[in-house]
């Protein structure tokens, strides 16, 4: 029989820079479910990429000092590279500058705007440089993008705009009549509510103020604006053709069973893509998933917060993958994300379902049975069919795990669907508990017996491993090796008893995951901190070299005061009571130093105090301050500032802080930090 096609794709990465285990979930996601797709017999098509145009590339190529192809051009081998690292087997890698992909965007933008579905305005509103999104005045929250909480600059000019109000009654009748077309459910909701109902706005499709984009080929000014640029690349990836001379993968494959994207990108996929698709009269998708965010979270707590930079919370997956092996990144940010709503990510939580799930109930389970199988019998697995009622109970609960985690994947319950396969370890686990072969082998009558306990756990492990290879593809690939199986098929999970009796499993076999010592991670974790931070110390400084360069003709005083009479005696003066004299040699006792904020973020039980990490020269401390009120967190990160850095380390609200931030404080409790004039190295002694 011809195999059925299955069409999955992930949103392209934007090529801003490496992205962060946020950002590579979806990916492994993707390749699960495009893997058991595989399993289930399907001809899987799986696609990913990289989004290369917008303003946000051309300033971040503009401060690196490079043309914006020669930034994409590594920052999509960084991803690829991830990519590639994380073990995803997908089948096409488009980028947005391919050159086929350029030409098509082209032509259906003449195609739409033949059609009267693009007309040629004004622009004049609100945009979000790092979203590349424009936005009205009631969209705003509290003045900022209400995607990102970014600020917005005002933006007017000519622009192309989208007829989105021609297609939203035909799409509405769409999602009424596919209820499975926007999952999960909840994001059906949000979009037909918040934006449907209330009526779709026209679309900006073309932009003046930068030209790193595609050209409009008959008004070259204009660049086609990066949403109906990237989204494209669904179709120009299988080879669609405007004119008609379709591909055979665009007329096999076409259309996509699914396209998974994070939920933050759902208006997108699921009200201007479904809308351009009826402008080129294609058929819609047939499925658009909005999975969660992972979030990191300090600690074990179940508590994250999202991934940026700036807040210094950004976790790479190569990094993991250092630390624990690819498999075990594979398994934590699958099995770790709910269906709908957010998960969590930390170091500690890594050490801890590592241990707990992969030492303990997968790695354990199968370096015991072999080692078992080779004391007891040479590694000679037979069934002689020496039977008890806990057998039968083994063999049901196996079998109907397999079920669930197919009914599961069929869900888009990806956690779920492994959590199911874990089922068949752990039932693994108790039943060497219930059946005791350390005792069976000390009676020579149970020989036939013992023999038939140790051909259930290696089926019960082929089986296993079988499903799991979707998940975590190396380590089945080793446990099947090792018990000198097969991979079992699907359509033959539901037999008992195909390992094929009198097979030997290997005399030798190994540690799967080894267990770790949280302490011990956490000594790597701070180096590879700040390796980090030592690196994102470089970009910046060249950053803020680029972007003072012209500014800058000397490092000396103004020549003249400035208008506003800085360099006059203050009128206002704050005189709070002395302190008693001291001697130099009391001064002389304190270190002032020169500290660089790594990280920040508020202390939740105080009104007042705010936790730094702080760098001081080669070392990190923890700093607790209280100028909550006069800055925020995420302002403060990058800043030198003044410490007293051998200040002996107190407790604050439960948190030990190792220095003192200085501060100036007037009468009517005005607070400023005391920053150096110039760029002092961290660690700079102040005298």
């Amino acid at each position: 029989m011809e195999k059925k096609p299955y069409y999955i794709t992930t949103a392209i990465a934007y090529a801003s820079g490496k992205p962060h285990i946020g950002n590579t979930y979806e990916i492994v996601l993707a390749d699960a479910i495009a893997r058991f797709k595989r399993f289930q017999g399907y001809d899987v098509r799986f696609q990913t990429g990289t989004d290369e145009h917008g303003q946000k590339i051309e300033l971040k190529a503009e401060a690196a000092g490079v043309t914006p192809k020669q930034y994409v051009d590594k920052t999509a081998g960084d991803i690829k590279t991830i990519w590639d690292l994380m073990n995803t087997s997908y089948d096409k890698f488009i980028r947005t500058t391919d050159e086929y992909h350029e030409k098509q965007v082209q032509k259906m933008f003449k195609k739409m705007y033949d059609k009267g579905d693009i007309y040629k305005s004004e622009y004049e509103g609100w945009y979000c440089t790092p979203c590349e999104s424009f936005w009205t005045d009631s969209q705003l929250v509290d003045g900022k993008c209400p995607d990102c909480g970014r600020d917005v600059e005002k933006a007017r000019e000519e622009a192309y705009f989208f007829k989105m109000s021609k297609y939203a009654d035909r799409l509405m009748k769409h999602i009424e009549e596919h209820p499975e077309f926007i999952q999960p459910v909840s994001r059906k909701n949000e979009m037909v509510n918040n934006f449907l109902k209330p009526g779709l706005q026209d679309l900006c499709v073309s932009r003046t103020s930068f030209k790193w984009g595609i050209p409009v080929d008959f008004d070259p000014k204009h660049v086609v604006y990066v949403w109906l640029d990237a989204l494209t690349n669904y179709i120009t990836g299988l080879g669609y053709d405007v004119d008609g001379n379709n591909e055979e993968l665009f007329n096999r494959f076409w259309p996509c069973d699914l396209h998974l994207i994070g939920k933050d990108i759902i208006r997108f996929h699921t009200l201007y893509w479904p809308i351009f698709l009826m402008s080129l009269d294609i058929p819609l998708p047939k499925q658009v998933f909005g999975h969660p965010w992972l979030l990191t979270a300090a600690g074990k707590s179940q508590e994250g917060i999202k991934m940026s930079k700036s807040r210094g919370n950004v976790i790479y997956a190569d990094d993991l993958a250092k630390l624990f092996g690819v498999d075990a990144v594979r398994f934590f940010v699958i099995h770790e994300m709910p269906f709908e709503n957010d998960g969590v990510i930390s170091w500690e939580l890594m050490v801890e379902r590592y241990n707990s799930m992969l030492a303990n109930i997968l790695g354990n389970l199968v370096k015991r049975t072999i080692s078992m199988s080779n004391k007891y019998f040479d590694g000679v697995v037979e069934d002689k069919g020496v039977t008890e009622p806990v057998d039968e109970d083994l063999k049901t609960t196996i079998l109907n795990a397999v079920k669930t985690a197919t009914e599961k994947m069929d869900q888009l319950r990806v956690a779920d669907a492994l959590t199911a396969v874990f089922d068949i370890f752990r039932r693994s686990n108790k039943y060497i508990d219930e059946t005791e072969p350390w005792v069976l082998s000390k009676d020579p009558e149970k020989a036939d017996r013992l023999k038939t306990v140790m051909y259930n756990l290696i089926e019960a492990i082929n089986i296993g491993a079988s499903v799991l290879e979707s998940f975590m593809p190396e380590t089945a690939e080793s446990i099947l090796k090792e018990i000198n199986a097969e991979k079992r098929a699907l359509s033959d999970m539901d037999k008992w008893g195909l390992y094929k009796s009198g097979t030997k499993v290997t005399a030798e076999p190994a540690t799967l995951f080894e267990r770790k010592k949280e302490e011990d991670v956490m000594q790597e974790v701070e180096k590879i901190e700040a390796e980090q931070m030592a690196a994102a110390g470089v970009q910046e400084e060249k950053a803020e070299e680029a972007s003072t360069e012209e500014a800058q003709e000397g490092d000396g005083m103004p020549e003249t005061i400035d208008e506003n009479g800085d360099c006059a005696p203050d009128t206002k003066v704050s005189d709070p009571e002395k302190k008693a004299e001291i001697t130099y040699d009391d001064f002389a006792k304190i270190e002032f130093r020169v500290g660089k904020i790594l990280h920040a973020e508020e202390v939740k039980k105080s009104k007042k105090l705010l936790k730094f990490k702080v760098q001081v020269g080669s070392e990190t401390r923890t700093i607790l301050s209280g100028i909550k009120k006069a800055y925020k967190p995420e302002d403060l990160v990058g800043k030198r500032v003044m410490i007293v850095a051998n200040l002996a380390p107190r407790m604050i609200a439960g948190e030990e802080s190792q220095g003192m931030i200085i501060a100036a404080e007037d009468d009517d409790e005005n607070i400023a930090l005391m920053t150096p004039m110039s760029k002092m190295p961290s660690g700079s002694i102040i005298c």
